[in-house]
């Protein structure tokens, strides 16, 4: 007799002929995937030639393909950037799912859907909660110590271990990475991306323990930490934009944050040459530390107009830089070291002086991942010049308590600092071979660097 207890036992068998067929029929996608993500890059990147020929460019890819359709959607996800950082080039990446309009549909019923009740940033002297709801509430302001079975500054190094770019520009994303279950999973700070995870830290001097729950929308809708304003957010504030100048004390002060859109950077140049005409200032600082790129062809007229200015000389012009400096910023931190007198403030770019840049973008087939290659070479220094990054010449990085409090080290020290004699001779090795001098030469070891 054909019962219901038959009839279901026939639908299970069917049911699970079909997961076997589809199972089946995406064996093998991923795998695809990488072949074609490896064909793009060797056929866009201006050094793609020589990565086919590199031996350890080919074992990245031909390990990875292997394995491609057996790791988590993690571990697939750093596999691929890993591969890719053989570059290093942080324009040769890939993308957070937060930059490419959110998850793709194929990924998403796995653990990036998931997400953590905090949002962390990686300052150089810790990693801290600077944003939190929920069970992650009592959290805020904290310094974190461990993330499952992890410490922090090991979470922030294996980070960079696989970062398409440089220290910098690695830490200047550290901090994403802590409210992603799938990429804690990942970096093997975690077993498992949907499990409770154990979290300690330091509040003051008392030690905090809590239990994370991953789930969908756990990241949005965060309370941000109470702390104070620096002056130049002030400022932004004030004025309504990110572009802008303002006399402080001795110095003429210009943020030049955004560099999209010709018409509104066209009338913000011609307000700082204004700005500089009529200033009584004896410096001019320029803050590029907000800064990560855009068109690099827009500041040329600034950067020209500095440097024909009264302020191009030793202790008249600063600029400032961070981690968060990269791209098109980075083009015109190398171009205003090689063309003028200004000392550089804050901490290292996230970019090197000669890059790789103007990305293509490559979308997975099989997962919908999207990957961006560099496509041009962009030589603002010497071909001799092999820098990471540009290092300040007056070191003054961003510690949490100074976030916090509102105090901006880098600006003061730029609004203060004082030249010694004889610093104006162009003759000077420090200015012909500029890429050389001391200040470059200097270690940067933020917290979690300290002691590796």
């Amino acid at each position: 007799m054909f019962t219901r207890r038959t009839f279901a036992g026939l639908a299970g068998i069917l049911a699970g002929t079909l997961q076997t067929a589809s199972a089946q029929a995406q064996t093998g996608a991923r795998r695809a995937e990488v072949e074609a993500l490896r064909r793009f890059a060797e056929t866009t990147h201006p050094r793609g030639r020589e990565a086919g020929a590199d031996a350890d460019w080919r074992s990245r890819w031909d390990t990875l393909a292997v394995e491609a359709d057996s790791l988590s959607d993690g571990r697939y996800f750093l596999r691929l950037r890993r591969a890719l950082s053989w570059f290093e080039d942080g324009h040769t990446t890939v993308l957070p799912f937060a930059f490419t309009g959110g998850i793709p549909s194929q990924m998403a019923s796995g653990p990036f859907a998931l997400s953590l009740s905090w949002r962390v940033r990686v300052f150089h002297d810790g990693a801290y909660v600077v944003e939190a709801r929920d069970e992650a509430a009592s959290l805020n302001g904290a310094r974190i110590t461990r993330v499952g079975g992890m410490e922090a500054g090991a979470i922030a190094r294996a980070v960079a271990e696989q970062w398409p770019g440089n220290d910098a520009w690695a830490q200047r994303w550290a901090g994403y990475h802590f409210g992603q279950p799938a990429l804690l999973e990942a970096l093997a700070a975690i077993n498992d991306p949907r499990a409770p995870i154990e979290v300690e830290a330091q509040l003051g001097r008392r030690r905090v323990r809590t239990r994370l729950l991953p789930r969908p929308g756990a990241g949005s809708e965060l309370v941000a930490l109470q702390r104070e304003q620096a002056q130049c957010e002030r400022w932004a504030a004030e004025v309504g934009a990110a572009n802008f100048t303002r006399e402080a004390g001795d110095a003429l002060y210009v943020s030049v944050t955004e560099m999209e859109d010709l018409e509104s950077f066209a009338a913000f140049t011609r307000s700082c040459f204004a700005a500089m005409d009529d200033s009584t200032s004896q410096r001019l600082i320029v803050d590029l530390r907000r800064n990560g790129g855009g068109n690099n062809f827009l500041p040329e007229a600034l950067r020209k107009r500095i440097g024909h200015s009264r302020f191009n000389r030793p202790g008249g012009l600063y600029v400032l830089t961070s981690p968060a400096t990269f791209s098109a910023a980075q083009n015109l931190v190398t171009r205003l070291e090689r063309e003028t007198f200004a000392t550089f403030v804050g901490e290292p770019t996230g970019g090197r002086p000669n890059h790789y840049g103007d990305a293509a973008s490559h979308v997975g087939a099989a997962t919908g991942i999207t990957s961006i290659v560099s496509a041009v070479t962009w030589s603002d220094s010497y071909p001799s010049d092999q820098r990471d990054w540009t290092m300040p010449d007056l070191f003054a990085p961003i510690t949490f308590a100074d976030w916090r409090a509102g105090r901006d080290a880098a600006l003061d020290a730029a609004m203060t600092h004082q030249v010694g004699a004889g610093a104006g001779d162009e003759w000077d090795q420090d200015r012909v071979f500029y890429y050389d001098r001391a200040s470059q030469m200097a270690e940067w070891r933020p917290f979690w660097r300290a002691g590796a």
